[in-house]
């Protein structure tokens, strides 16, 4: 197990700049996206309904345009991408706190298609950084980071949002967000490695890099992201069971936690070590062993477990992604990553919704694992199907 990868990558400046600015632009982009629902429930007097309709919206957005921002980073490059959002996003979290509910879910909407495309940046930042033998390290980290961002986020958004005003809390993180990607558009650092022989404008449509390979790791990103959104109601559900206010917070930080150790232990781990089919099953398994958790104490252990597989599978189905696309169309792959991380987060909430609602929170972790393996045997499926037309055009290309 290699941990002196993480400091011979620490010294790259490429890397410490996509370390730093991601995590200046992800955690207040976490944060306000909860200050949005408790400024659309507090002083807009609407109700949670309303506010979730307002994050569907936002999310929606953010899935369709994801692909087309990541085309546009393989295209124009970094700064021409930003661009657009560094103009129009502060002029729309400016406005914000003087909008009542239909005005703001209007510009909601266009936040979301201009959102700064932080997950796909990180990434292309550091596998531009990297040499393909610290490729897993640099990409745990990039996980890593966001794990400690979606942590930090929404406690300092809810902190600031109890003692100040909702509207301007979210005017102010956004605004902190927007000022990170600034920075990055002013040393607009490289999306392709120098070393990399591949040209941007030579790259080619969807079709030149869509594989049986890249579906199945599209398909993990679901299954990953589905699980993890599931497993996030089922706390909320087990601390409300369990009657204790403190309970939810106590699962988080162990939740959160396993999943940096899990990180940090992955990106030391030699490459070609522990694939996504393992850690799919890992994640799944573990989730569904939380159902065991009869006390807090237990049920916070065991999800510290589960939590050890959450950053190594992000962070493998990234990895993953970056060996089958060549370099100049990374943006738009990890684009449509982006697009099924959404999807996976949409379709957990009604199907374990309604498990919880149905048979309650035990039942409920069940499920979130059962789905996971059945999406992961859905990528599986695709895996071999792309492997068997592979080994039919093969050998067609030789005669």
């Amino acid at each position: 197990m290699n941990f002196a990868a993480y400091a011979e990558i620490w010294r790259l400046p490429a890397v410490r700049q996509a370390v730093l600015l991601g995590a200046l632009g992800k955690a207040p982009w976490f944060g306000a996206g909860v200050v949005l629902t408790l400024h659309v429930v507090g002083p807009l007097g609407q109700s949670y309904a309303s506010a979730g309709a307002l994050t569907a919206v936002f999310t929606l957005a953010i899935a369709l345009a994801s692909p087309l921002r990541g085309r546009l980073l393989d295209t124009i490059g970094l700064r021409r991408t930003l661009l657009p959002s560094l103009v129009l996003l502060p002029v729309a979290f400016v406005s914000a706190p003087f909008l009542t509910y239909w005005p703001l879910l209007f510009v909601m909407g266009g936040v979301g298609l201009l959102a700064i495309p932080w997950f796909v940046v990180t990434r292309q930042l550091m596998l531009a950084a990297v040499p393909d033998s610290q490729r897993r390290a640099a990409l745990a980290l990039d996980s890593i980071v966001t794990e400690m961002a979606f942590m930090a986020g929404p406690t300092v958004g809810i902190l600031l949002a109890t003692t100040w005003d909702t509207g301007w809390t979210l005017t102010l993180l956004a605004l902190l967000s927007v000022s990170a990607g600034f920075a990055l558009a002013v040393l607009n650092p490289p999306l392709i490695s120098e070393t990399d022989t591949a040209n941007p404008r030579q790259r080619g449509g969807v079709r030149s890099w869509l594989s049986g390979p890249v579906v199945a790791a599209f398909i993990a990103t679901v299954a990953v992201s589905f699980t993890l959104a599931g497993t996030d109601l089922a706390m909320v559900a087990a601390a409300r069971s369990l009657d204790t206010a403190a309970a939810l917070a106590l699962f988080i930080v162990v939740w959160g936690l396993g999943s940096l150790v899990g990180g940090i232990v992955f990106g030391g781990l030699p490459r070609g070590t522990l694939g996504i089919t393992h850690l799919l099953l890992g994640l799944a398994l573990t989730t569904m062993l939380a159902a065991l958790g009869t006390n807090i104490w237990l049920l916070a252990l065991l999800l510290g477990v589960a939590g050890l597989f959450c950053a190594p599978s992000l962070a493998a189905t990234s990895e993953r992604l970056g060996d089958l696309v060549p370099p100049a169309s990374r943006g738009e792959a990890f684009g449509w990553a982006g697009t099924m991380a959404t999807s996976g987060n949409a379709l957990a909430p009604p199907v374990i919704g309604f498990v919880l609602d149905t048979w309650g929170w035990q039942p409920g972790f069940v499920a979130t694992g059962l789905c996971g393996l059945a999406l992961a045997g859905g990528g599986w499926v695709a895996l071999r199907a792309g492997r068997r037309v592979s080994a039919r055009t093969a050998p067609a290309a030789g005669r």
